[in-house]
Parts: C-alpha cells; structure tokens; sequence
C-alpha cells in the first residue's frame, strides 16, 4: 500500500514554484506531481490550509508538504506560518520544518538560522527591527555594508552602502507608510504625556552583511536530494551588486558554470547541516574561499531546471555531471522520497 502524504496548497489550489507554470504563476503541476509521487510509492491527497482542523488526530504523526506565498506584504505567507507551526505542535512531519518557513524570504530569521546551524565561519551578519536599532550599534559597523530588507526576493531593496549618512537614508526608505495613521496618534502621545517615548516610525526589519569585495558573479546552487544544479549570475552594470534578478537568459547553467572547485563540497556541508530535502543557496568565491551569501529551504526559484541540461551528483568523492532533463515535479518529488529513505 502507498504511504499518504498530504500537500497543503493556497486559496488558489497552488502548490509549490515552478518557472515555465501554465497557467502563468500556479505553480506546478499536481497532476504531474501526484504521478510521479506514485512512482516513488506516495499518495498524495491535497489539502488547502483553511481545511486544516488540529483538533482531527488524522495530523499526528502525518508526513505533509506545503506550499508557501510572495504574496504583497506576505500576509497570506504569515497565515500559512500559522497553519504550519500548529500542525508541527499536533506532531505531523513536516517537510521542511516550520522553521524553514519562517525563514522563506525572511533574511533576519533565515540568519537565525545562520547562526545557530552553521556557526560563525560565514558572512558576518547583523540584524535590526528599527532604525533606532540601528543607530545604537552604529560604532560597531564597519563601510563598505551590503544593505538588504529582510522581506524580499530576486534582490529587491538590496545596495551597497560606503557610509553613516548613506545608510540611515537608505534604512528610512523602508518604512511601511501603511501605519501612517497610527504613526500620528502616537506623535501626538508625545505631546500629551511629559516623558513617553515615541514608537520608531521605521521599524522594517533589515540586516547588514559582510561585503564580499570585486565580486564580478555568484553562484546558484539547488539541491534536491542528490542532485546539485548551478547557475553562474554575473553582476551586470546598473544592478549594484546583486547578481538575482538579472535575467534567465543571461546566465551560465550546468557544466557551463565555470564551477570553481570544491563549490559542491561547501554546498553539501550546509546542506547536511540544515537537514532539508531541498534547498537554494546562493554562494559567493573570492581569494580561494567561498561565502554563503543566503539560502531558501522552500518556495524557491526552479528555473535553474529546465534551463540546465542536467545536473551534479556525487559518486564516491567525485563530483559527476549527468545529462538529464526532468521535470520539475520529478525532481521535487523524488528529492522527498531521498529525505524520507534517508
């Protein structure tokens, strides 16, 4: 009998990122997906998150995979993390963890996650929840930073910033001119009441990261399970230093990617030490030595698939190139079946 496994999709029954998606943006394909799960010995039953009910005990002990949204200001996304976090406290397995979630377009708790997984041999990384924040631990930055709003993708909002002023300019711009109302009743609490301390009007999380300097390129790397694809992303002129972004068809794929030795093996460490069954980290190598710039355990581009023309495994210690194309739902589907063998 098939093991069951429950996919968990939006209010427009999407699951998951997939780049050539018909109809444009619904993600991939389920019926595709359900395929080749049933290949790999998996029913899957697809759920939207407003039917989840933990108080059923079907939950507990349940092995579930979900979807997770860009949505404008994320607030579908802060409801998916809801559902998720609760299923995770009933006691389903969740592929990955909620705390994989939370970190999904999330820089200041994906270097949490930094932090605690993969120790301090990577970019030095400070976070901030205001600008106040920011001001208080201005002595200890030191310029050139890159600045980099902690919602975002494709390198939205992401600059280099060389000094104090520069910076405090740029970090104001980020402010969510939403609470504007709210932000006058409390400049007013300021007038009425002798002593109150006024709440920050810019309080967007961002952090700052080391500078990796004369960088002319990165390289992306997706891991599903055992197969590692990579993208060369040279940083064009007119897009600062973010190398995201900068157009599908302007970068190098596969055995094209001018792969630096020992890439792979930098890649597998972390992959190994977040324990996923996919992930998307984007790296960066200078002076002999490579950096994490960040990483994604979910909801993640995918165009990096059916551009390449294959992908990198490893046999023994070698580094081996297969010329493969599969679909993506091929490649997820089979990267859950490596996580749960494994």
């Amino acid at each position: 009998m098939n093991k069951k496994i429950f996919a968990l999709v939006d209010y427009k029954q999407k699951f998951g990122s997939k780049h050539f998606d018909t109809p444009y943006r619904s993600g991939m394909d389920k019926m595709l997906l359900s395929k080749y799960f049933l290949q790999n010995g998996f029913e899957i039953e697809y759920v939207p998150f407003r039917d989840v009910n933990l108080r059923d005990s079907k939950w507990v002990g349940s092995t579930v995979i979900y979807t997770s949204s860009e949505d404008i200001g994320y607030h579908y996304k802060a409801y998916i993390e809801d559902i998720v976090y609760g299923l995770e406290e009933k006691g389903a397995i969740i592929l990955p963890g909620y705390k994989f979630m939370r970190a999904n377009n999330n820089k200041s708790f994906m270097e949490s996650l930094t932090d605690i997984y993969l120790g301090d041999s990577f970019l030095k990384t400070m976070s901030f929840g205001s600008l106040k924040d920011l001001l208080l631990k201005m002595d200890e930055i030191r310029f050139p930073v890159v600045l980099k709003p902690s919602e975002g993708a494709s390198g939205t909002g992401v600059s280099l910033v060389s000094n104090e002023r520069e910076l405090i300019k740029k970090v104001k711009k980020f402010k969510d001119y939403a609470s504007l109302k709210e932000d006058t009743k409390d400049y007013l609490r300021g007038i009425k009441h002798k002593g109150y301390q006024k709440e920050s009007i810019y309080r967007n999380k961002f952090i700052l990261q080391e500078l990796v300097p004369n960088l002319e390129n990165d390289w992306k790397i997706y891991v599903f399970g055992d197969k590692f694809y990579i993208i060369k992303r040279p940083i064009f002129k007119g897009r600062g230093i973010a190398a995201s972004g900068g157009g599908y068809d302007n970068y190098f794929y596969g055995e094209e990617a001018e792969v630096p030795e020992g890439i792979f093996d930098y890649c597998e460490t972390i992959f190994n030490k977040l324990n996923v069954p996919h992930l998307s980290v984007d790296i960066a190598y200078a002076n002999g030595n490579f950096y994490l710039i960040e990483f994604q355990a979910l909801y993640f581009g995918t165009a990096g698939i059916p551009y390449s023309k294959g992908f990198f495994i490893k046999e023994k210690l070698d580094w081996t190139f297969v010329s493969e194309n599969y679909d993506v739902e091929k490649v997820y589907a089979d990267s859950i079946k490596w996580f749960i063998k494994k």
